[in-house]
């Protein structure tokens, strides 16, 4: 059995008369040590999600289980650290204090609280403001309490939402390395974030949910062994476009032409040959790598097309 499991997992809000649905059978599991990005776009179902792996809410169908646990009942929370987005800690105490509080949940032994205490303000990078009353603390300073939380409480799986925004560029590469280190010692990270870059670079494995369904589960090591021809456009017939974009799977419209994944035997020369049909312009061409955008644009799209 995987150590985190969803099957048909789905939550709706409301009564009954005007319910709506957040997430809706969704479907995947995680091992120890795993690193799973969730991505979307607003009201995709990113934080209902991770609210429900965390046990802060309660499902309407399906099942989520953490170490076999179901979510939500004692034995799971216990296993479970949650950074909610926007993060929630008493204003009146100092960073440090509410660490310590925490800690206080985990063990008897002082010892073994102060160890807590010192590895989580080490990996969330504290150290400066951790002292400080929480109530003077910025956005980024309030992100990193809230990491340095999960990690206390997160003894198997540390769930993060947007737990990396707001943090300025050189912390934020800092932080990716100690989630990194984290995952390595055993524990699952799954944390949701609009910076996909960020994803791309941390995760081992990333969601794509649109719509409250997950549209795709992709590994990260297939995008660097996956490539995309970039096309601009010099002025067009919608018509051949249409058709240029209905011929090759996964191509999508971009702000200056479409891109065109290079798959299934796909070259650069077939599509240009193909555009000449078409008589479509071609101003300019490049190959990329494909990137976590792609998909998460391509999902979209298709969900937009189902309406």
């Amino acid at each position: 059995m995987s150590f985190l499991m969803l099957r048909g997992a789905g939550r709706r809000f409301g009564p009954r008369c005007r319910r709506r649905t957040a997430l809706w059978d969704c479907t995947f599991q995680a091992e120890l040590g795993e690193v799973i990005g969730v991505v979307g776009p607003n009201g995709a179902g990113k934080t209902t999600l991770l609210r429900l792996l965390a046990g802060e809410i309660q499902l309407t169908t399906g099942s989520i289980t953490v170490a076999g646990h179901p979510a939500g009942t004692r034995p799971a929370r216990r296993l479970v650290g949650f950074a909610p987005d926007p993060p929630v800690a008493p204003p009146q105490l100092a960073g440090t204090e509410w660490l310590q509080v925490l800690a206080r949940h985990r063990s008897r032994s002082e010892a073994e609280r102060t160890r807590l205490v010192g590895s989580a303000i080490e990996t969330a990078e504290l150290h400066e403001f951790v002292r400080r009353r929480i109530a003077g603390y910025s956005r980024g300073m309030a992100q990193r309490l809230a990491l340095a939380a999960a990690v206390i409480c997160g003894t198997r799986l540390v769930v993060l939402d947007e737990t990396l925004s707001g943090i300025d560029p050189l912390a934020h590469r800092r932080l990716r390395e100690r989630l990194l280190r984290l995952a390595e010692s055993g524990r699952s990270i799954v944390i949701a974030s609009h910076d996909l870059s960020a994803v791309e670079r941390l995760a081992t494995r990333a969601l794509v949910l649109a719509g409250g369904r997950l549209k795709a589960d992709v590994p990260m090591a297939t995008l660097a062994s996956e490539r995309v021809a970039e096309l601009t456009l010099g002025g067009a017939a919608l018509a051949g476009v249409d058709r240029l974009l209905a011929r090759y799977p996964g191509s999508l419209r971009t702000g200056y032409g479409v891109a065109i994944p290079l798959t299934r035997g796909v070259t650069v020369e077939q599509i240009l040959g193909t555009m000449r049909q078409e008589r479509v312009a071609v101003a300019a061409s490049r190959v990329r790598y494909r990137a976590l955008e792609d998909i998460l644009v391509a999902a979209v799209d298709r969900r937009e097309g189902q309406r």
